[in-house]
């Protein structure tokens, strides 16, 4: 009987690789096959003009210690993701609190609010682009009926970052927001219900059901939205193209010019690498902080 059942197990297994083969196959030619062959591109001299590509070792990562184009970079992708990250997803959160309530026009406002996400980078930056100028923009001319100054929103040096990041979080609130509507809408009423026979006000049961409910919907969300935040690349390369000052010049923006105006791949290919053990690092943190919390509740 168990070594029918054990055959039978290994025969469902087996069924269950070969449907996933093509997907592993296309994985391993078109994400591992380049990843590895860009982290081995890191370790030489590489420059697209040059017939000798020498093997320097770790010579690029040493060089970006002493790279301050890259320090500015790595700050201000690191400044976008906190004007991003964390009012962004408060945002979604809110208007998916909002739609669950069942209120009348959902679908429309449900469409309404996700528009944005199926406009392209360079579509969102025109939009904006009009909406940011100086001379003819709406954001200026409502702020002249004010009786304020109108302000150089992309041609500040300390407005410039802070204005991709509104734009961003217009762009891409919408998606989050169907994320974490449809967590919302998975967990059970009776818990409400029975925080409400307990004495629980809205702020209770926001805090004590909807927040620890929803904390695997904000672990991705919350992950997916650091990982997106540090590779944001046409906003800043569309708008502003890495100024004024340099004060939009992401990391991904700084690996573009890098290794396709300078041509130097191999050291492009090491900033590549140097942001991707950061973020893996922060992916990291927010996976043991949060599911630290869950096993902490499970006692």
């Amino acid at each position: 009987m168990s070594a029918s059942l054990s055959s039978a197990r290994r025969q469902e297994a087996a069924t269950g690789y070969l449907f996933a083969l093509p997907y592993l196959l296309l994985f391993l030619v078109f994400m591992v096959g380049p990843m590895a062959y860009g982290f081995y591109i890191s370790l030489h001299e590489w420059h697209i003009l040059g017939r000798q590509k020498p093997f320097v070792g770790l010579a690029n990562y040493r060089a970006l210690l002493a790279d301050d184009l890259f320090g500015i970079a790595m700050l201000n992708t690191a400044y976008f993701a906190l004007l991003t990250v964390i009012p962004g997803n408060a945002l979604s959160l809110l208007l998916a609190m909002g739609l669950n309530a069942r209120i009348r026009g959902e679908t429309a406002l449900k469409t309404a609010f996700y528009l944005p996400v199926v406009l392209s980078v360079a579509v969102v930056a025109i939009i904006w682009r009009w909406a940011y100028s100086t001379e003819f923009g709406w954001i200026n001319h409502y702020l002249r009926l004010l009786g304020l100054p109108p302000a150089a929103w992309l041609n500040s040096p300390k407005l410039a970052m802070p204005s991709l990041a509104l734009m961003s979080i217009w762009w891409g609130a919408g998606g989050q927001m169907l994320i974490y509507l449809a967590g919302l809408r998975g967990i059970p009423e009776e818990l409400y219900e029975a925080a409400m026979i307990d004495g629980a006000g809205a702020r209770a049961r926001f805090r004590h059901v909807t927040l620890p409910m929803l904390r695997p919907t904000l672990l991705f969300c919350l992950v997916m939205a650091v990982i997106g935040s540090s590779q944001v690349f046409g906003q800043s390369y569309i708008l502003t193209a890495g100024g004024p000052l340099y004060s939009t010049l992401t990391v991904a923006l700084y690996m573009y010019q890098t290794g396709f105006s300078l041509y130097r791949l191999g050291y492009a290919c090491a900033v590549a690498y140097a942001l991707f053990v950061v973020v893996l690092g922060i992916t990291l943190v927010q996976f043991r902080l949060l599911y630290a919390r869950r096993e902490g509740e499970a006692r």
